[in-house]
């Protein structure tokens, strides 16, 4: 691994040297303090091309101001050793957490969180009641994982519209706090929510996002993959001709993962328009 930093969105980016003509599967994970070794979304594993010499790892859900341990290894042997980074994303000095979209990450975004005051968890029971007994019989199960209501506020129209693609895509959400904040990395499907004015006058972009949640498995690395932001629409817009675009980025990896080119929100399935 030849070099590790922080990215867009508090990510992490690292750069993978990859022998000569190796066309093999490159797997990347990384552990925190739990212990828990958990898999790189899109290279666990990743399949390497025939003449990618390096494969830029871009981990969008690195949990904040812990230290994390990162790990990557070649299969089909090749006499590469495993290696190792250690890295520790900063806990932010603001309170604000990310909103983490884990499918679209341009749509990530830091949100102004107003309320998450209770986790309320059930168990599934059966209460059985005997005659002549005072006392039932109960059989229980363990619990279930938390539902909770969510409520966050965006300051714009720009951040509304991506707050909206994010809950609406239909993939679970990430919420992204240091740890000290008593939520850390927390993983969500959205069965509802409402979306309401913080001002009583519609002059102002604004809005609250009142979110009914319910605390899920983090997706599975390999069916959940990060779209890149560059799509072929956009490179068409802003670049005639392919040697304008071969003068502008220097590498593959840099077209597909040009942030700057990225506006709007995306989402799976668009909105009705507001102007028809």
């Amino acid at each position: 691994m030849s070099w590790l930093a922080l990215g867009p969105f508090d990510s992490v980016i690292a750069t993978i040297a990859i022998p000569n003509n190796y066309g093999g599967h490159l797997h990347v994970t990384r552990t925190g303090p739990s212990g828990v070794e958990a898999a790189v979304r899109g290279y666990g594993p990743y399949v390497i091309a025939d003449g990618e010499d390096t494969v830029a790892i871009r981990d969008y859900e690195a949990p904040l101001g812990v230290p994390l341990t990162y790990r990557y290894w070649l299969e089909e042997g090749w006499g590469v050793d495993p290696g190792s980074e250690v890295i520790t994303v900063p806990a932010t000095k603001s309170d604000d957490p990310w909103l983490t979209d884990l499918v679209r990450p341009t749509n990530t975004q830091r949100v102004t969180l107003q309320a998450l005051p209770e986790l309320g968890y059930a168990a599934q029971t059966g209460v059985h009641w005997i005659l002549n007994r005072r006392t039932p019989i109960f059989a229980g199960d363990v619990a279930n994982t938390p539902t909770f209501e969510l409520t966050f506020v965006v300051a714009d129209e720009a951040a509304r519209q991506r707050a909206r693609a994010t809950l609406g895509n239909g993939v679970p959400i990430l919420l992204r706090t240091p740890i000290e904040q008593g939520v850390g990395n927390l993983y969500f499907a959205v069965p509802s929510w409402r979306e309401q004015r913080v001002s009583r006058l519609a002059l102002h972009g604004d809005r609250r996002f009142v979110v009914s949640a319910v605390q899920v498995d983090r997706p599975d690395p390999s069916l959940y993959v990060p779209i890149p932001p560059m799509t072929y629409r956009r490179l068409r817009e802003t670049h005639d001709t392919y040697a304008d675009v071969k003068a502008a980025y220097a590498t593959y990896d840099a077209l597909l993962y040009d942030y700057d080119a990225q506006v709007g929100p995306a989402d799976v399935q668009p909105w009705p328009p507001r102007d028809v």
